[in-house]
């Protein structure tokens, strides 16, 4: 096995929270001497078309249900990759995949498997849960992909003084004071006991913002 991660996709077309994740996923898979390749990410309209046609109209195997023109790939909406294991011995190894499975899914990274799925068991997809396991709420609430990926960013606004990123328990500054205008990278946003706070990631900072001054 090759002791390093292979990324061949754009990490930059990902929903933030999952190339935060996938970073997690990384790191932690690196602890236990496993190594990945990132084989698929976002997905086009076209590109998702055609993997659909395999098996179909055009020769190969069923790799899909979903057709691009239906958005109906994970793929399509940033919140969804596909791996493979950097040995070309165990590229998609049962017992490997099943142990990456393990770590994706624990709460130290948090992801969704495909490998629990039962209409098309899909053991190298891993996905964010947050929209369940198909595009249904995606496409419901968003519409397209497109307009997804707007609410993948927002700028600082209303402040007198500027905006802090807090750790999780709110108990220590990580960034203070970014000025209204600053564009930020959303991961979610949520109601805690101590109010409404946006999960962000500014550069390599990972933080909380209140919500209400993200626009």
């Amino acid at each position: 096995m090759k002791k390093e991660h292979d990324v061949r996709i754009d990490r930059n077309k990902l929903h933030p929270w999952l190339d935060y994740k996938l970073g997690l996923l990384l790191k932690q898979c690196a602890k236990k001497g496993i190594y990945l390749i990132i084989t698929e990410g976002f997905r086009t309209k076209e590109y998702q078309d055609s993997l659909y046609a395999k098996g179909r109209t055009k020769p190969g195997k069923v790799v899909t249900n979903a057709k691009g023109s239906t958005y109906s790939s994970q793929h399509m909406w940033g919140v969804a990759f596909d791996i493979a294991i950097n040995d070309s011995k165990l590229l998609y190894n049962t017992a490997t995949i099943k142990k990456v499975a393990k770590i994706a899914k624990s709460k130290k990274v948090g992801l969704k498997w495909g490998g629990d799925w039962t209409s098309i068991v899909d053991t190298p997809h891993f996905y964010l849960g947050k929209w369940g396991s198909t595009t249904s709420e995606l496409k419901s609430k968003y519409g397209t992909p497109d307009k997804f990926k707007k609410t993948w960013t927002k700028k600082v606004s209303g402040t007198k003084s500027g905006l802090n990123i807090w750790n999780s328990t709110l108990t220590k500054v990580l960034k203070s004071k970014l000025k209204n205008g600053t564009k930020v990278e959303v991961m979610y946003s949520k109601k805690y006991p101590f109010g409404n706070y946006t999960k962000v990631r500014y550069g390599t900072i990972v933080g909380l913002m209140k919500t209400k001054y993200l626009k």
